[in-house]
């Protein structure tokens, strides 16, 4: 009977053994996978979406769009009144006319300036030379008919008639000079009439300048789409006035978007530029490709914040930017990292 029972006590003992033996194993294995397992890393999606803004204030007198509708680059989304503008560019092409037409003015005057002043000046070149050549001959006769007075070769009255010959060929001589020296003058005038069609053409760029500007709104009149995309939203309706920079709908580009996780500094070694993804929705049938194209220098806000029962450090977070470009992702979208990345 003893030996019975110390039978059934070592089957016992052995079977207690048995039993702690695998619960530490369960215990061990089950510690080692914890270990191992790496958290999902979930990220949301964005897209390239920009307001368009009107340049100029103005009424809207029609807007062609409404949210949803798809665009191409270049479309017409609405138009400003452009009444006031079109009366701008008007003036603005008068100016120029007008400016024309003095610049012509202005050069046809001067052409006929500098050919007057020239003959004038070849005239008064004419007539100081004859005035020499008479001056020398009055001054040669006056000095012959002097010594011949002092013989009394001549009468009194014949020589008077010389002198008087030779004070007025000296007066035409100065009278010859002061003529060039006007004429040169009016050269100078001709110098003044270039600078004025000078300043005259200026004022024909000046006018051009001011069309092409008035120009420039006349064509911000028209809002056009910046590229292909989808109308997210619209903020104004026809009818309403806008100021200059105000937003009148937006636009998103539905083939540029891209997800963005936020990755603890602890796991950013395994992230790469230009590194090849899967991305998962939280529909699991939709699975996505994408390239990381940016892994930000400077940390998020995010942070992951240490435990006191564990004694850890808090932990930063950058953000790891992966391109997509698929029509099927949607701005605002959860997508968790796959196994194109390796742990």
């Amino acid at each position: 009977m003893l030996t019975i029972k110390k039978n059934v006590t070592k089957r016992f003992m052995r079977g207690l053994a048995y039993t702690l033996l695998l619960i530490m194993s369960v215990t061990l294995f089950a510690g080692c996978g914890s270990r191992e397992t790496t958290p999902e890393v979930w990220g949301r999606a964005e897209a390239k979406e920009v307001d368009i803004n009107s340049k100029i204030p103005g009424r809207i007198v029609s807007l062609l769009v409404k949210e949803g509708d798809r665009v191409t680059q270049g479309q017409v989304l609405a138009h400003i009144d452009n009444r006031d503008i079109v009366a701008q560019v008007n003036q603005a092409k008068a100016n120029i006319n007008a400016f024309n037409a003095q610049a012509v003015q202005a050069a046809t005057v001067t052409v006929l300036q500098d050919q007057t002043a020239k003959a004038a000046l070849h005239t008064a070149q004419a007539q100081l030379e004859k005035a020499r050549s008479d001056l020398a001959l009055a001054e040669s006769d006056y000095n012959r008919y002097s010594e011949l007075l002092t013989s009394e070769a001549i009468s009194r009255q014949l020589f008077d008639t010389y002198r008087t010959k030779y004070q007025a060929a000296q007066a035409a001589y100065s009278q010859a000079q002061a003529g060039v020296a006007t004429a040169q003058a009016g050269l100078l005038q001709t110098n003044v009439n270039a600078a004025n069609e000078e300043a005259v053409r200026s004022k024909v760029a000046q006018a051009q300048a001011a069309l092409q500007q008035v120009e420039v709104s006349l064509d911000e009149t028209e809002i056009r789409a910046p590229f292909d995309g989808i109308i997210t939203a619209k903020y104004v309706e026809e009818g309403a006035m806008v100021s200059q920079g105000m937003p009148l709908v937006a636009i998103q580009n539905p083939v540029d978007n891209w997800v963005n996780l936020k990755v603890k500094e602890t796991e950013l070694s395994r992230y790469s530029l230009q590194q090849q993804v899967k991305i998962q929705g939280r529909d699991s049938k939709l699975v996505l490709d994408g390239t990381i194209i940016d892994i930000s220098k400077k940390a998020e806000f995010a942070t992951y914040r240490a435990t006191n029962e564990r004694g850890d450090n808090d932990i930063i977070t950058f953000n790891v930017k992966i391109q997509v470009n698929s029509d099927k992702l949607r701005p605002g979208m959860r997508f968790k990292l796959m196994d194109g990345v390796n742990r």
